[in-house]
């Protein structure tokens, strides 16, 4: 079904430019298929039909995107072996994934019992293969890794037909045309490269421009002005990597980014405020997860600090309270006739996230007056603060806005439990005494009846697509105080309050 999508998008527009790429390749609509047709071959070559897994050990490019599309023609599914994994990791990944070849651009250490690995080179070097009449797959295409929040990242699969319907239906929502050029930043081992550059894109007869994720914000900055973009999605710290960019030369021409999207659950009011200030753009609200698709979004063209979300077309939604007298503060519900098939292996993690026709999303939401929903963090970073329950990510921003630090990351001090201890890793403003950012810091813990440890460090960990990686935070806080290093324990407070869940709360 994706295959076919894109050949009748190379019918329309078979000369347009389909993906280019910030090295300086570039194909059309009826070359891309044209590729997506050799690689399909190499594939059959090698043995891949229906129902086989294909891992891919890759760089952005546009072999890479041909591949993934040829999986799907062939009714395959591809894994990446994402860039962040470890021996142990990638031997873990193979294992629970057990694909049937590799495909590779680099020289990636791999285990001894691994599957065969081919170059991707080599495999696009096949004859095409011709399109049988009536030629059509529906099923897993793919399975993508989630964040890994409580150990290794879960596997988590798509069917064709479900993803084609999604990703039409948030097109369609988000009004983006032929005309429109992504740009994207993003590893496209991850969702958020495919789902909201590269399918966006190609689905809509758009162009897709793929950068170096490594590159340097100055550098991505005079690129997105170079191939008028039109649209991406960049995550809060890459679009403060923007304005600090931005701010030490001439302000770039960004004039033509209608549609910069950025996930709001993490977004700022200061973020918002700075895109606005200084590179000149409103930024667009948008919210979904890699298992459910995207599932709320805001388009106004102004300053949406403050301002909540809607459903995309076709998502249902409602609240499961936190508190009994807080009917408008709960975990976010979500509905859909168009989602994942869930996660593989993990029976525990399905019963939590996919109950009926519902998806529980862990994440916490606030309805607005106006019926539009904020989205403040998870329900399992939710703080015991004076005057209610207060998400780490609320907290965060908090810092963020009044005291002299570049980044902060909140932590429960005690997972499963409501309190009000917490961890706070800082990175500091190197321009200010650490004693004043300490302070500071303090006084904002202080006014929400919060207490814990304050560390100050320039080395805060991000996972591939830039979040922060809260689990190896954790891990590295406590691999640190149990080796003694002088760490300060958490000051003594009130006893760990009751859950907002818990019905006698």
């Amino acid at each position: 079904m994706l295959y076919q999508a894109l050949c009748d998008v190379a019918q329309r527009r078979p000369d347009q430019p389909a993906v280019t790429t910030t090295d300086g390749q570039a194909v059309g609509y009826r070359e891309l298929v044209e590729l997506v047709d050799r690689t399909a071959a190499g594939l059959r070559d090698h043995g891949i039909g229906a129902g086989d897994v294909v891992a891919c050990a890759l760089h952005n490019s546009v072999g890479y995107v041909a591949l993934i599309l040829a999986v799907a023609r062939t009714g395959a599914r591809y894994v990446p072996l994402m860039s962040n994994f470890d021996a142990a990791d990638t031997a873990t990944a193979l294992r629970l994934t057990g694909p049937r070849l590799i495909v590779a651009d680099h020289d990636r250490p791999l285990p001894a019992d691994a599957p065969p690995r081919i170059r991707l080179d080599d495999l696009t070097s096949a004859a095409p293969a011709p399109r049988a009449p009536g030629e059509r797959q529906a099923g897993i295409f793919r399975a993508l890794w989630t964040s890994g929040s409580t150990g290794f990242p879960k596997q988590m699969v798509w069917r064709q037909d479900r993803f084609l319907r999604e990703r039409r239906r948030w097109l369609a929502d988000t009004g983006i045309t032929a005309d429109d050029v992504f740009f994207c930043r993003h590893t496209l081992d991850v969702a958020h490269a495919t789902d909201l550059h590269v399918f966006a894109a190609l689905l809509s007869g758009a162009q897709l421009v793929l950068a170096d994720p490594h590159a340097a914000p100055d550098v991505l900055l005079r690129q997105i002005e170079g191939h008028r973009t039109t649209a991406m999605s960049a995550l809060p710290q890459h679009y403060e990597e923007y304005v600090r960019a931005a701010a030490g030369g001439p302000a770039p021409d960004l004039s033509r980014l209608r549609r910069p999207l950025c996930g709001g659950a993490y977004l700022s009011a200061a973020q918002m405020h700075d895109a606005a200030d200084v590179l000149g753009i409103h930024i667009r609200q948008i919210y979904g997860s890699t298992e459910f698709g995207l599932a709320l979004g805001n388009m106004a063209d102004a300053l949406q600090a403050g301002r909540g979300m809607l459903p995309v077309h076709g998502v249902g939604t409602r609240l499961e309270p936190l508190a009994a007298d807080r009917p408008d503060l709960g975990e976010l519900v979500l509905m859909s006739d168009c989602t994942s098939e869930g996660y593989v292996g993990s029976d525990e993690a399905n019963a939590r996230t996919f109950r009926g026709e519902e998806f529980w999303t862990g994440d916490v939401a606030r309805r607005e007056a106006d019926g539009s929903l904020r989205i403040l963090g998870r329900v399992t970073e939710i703080l015991a603060a004076a005057g209610g329950p207060l998400p780490a990510p609320v907290l965060d921003e908090e810092i963020a806005a009044q005291c002299p630090v570049l980044e902060s990351v909140a932590l429960p001090a005690h997972p499963g439990t409501y309190g009000n201890e917490v961890l706070l890793a800082v990175h500091p403003d190197p321009a200010r005494p650490e004693n004043e950012v300490r302070k500071s810091v303090e006084a904002v813990l202080h006014g929400r009846g919060l207490s814990g440890t304050v560390r100050l460090t320039a080395d805060i960990p991000h996972t591939p697509v830039g979040k922060p990686d809260k689990p190896r935070l954790r891990t590295r806080w406590e691999a640190e105080a149990a080796a003694g290093d002088g760490t300060q324990d958490p000051p003594a407070t009130a006893p760990a309050r009751r859950s907002p869940n818990d019905p006698a709360a």
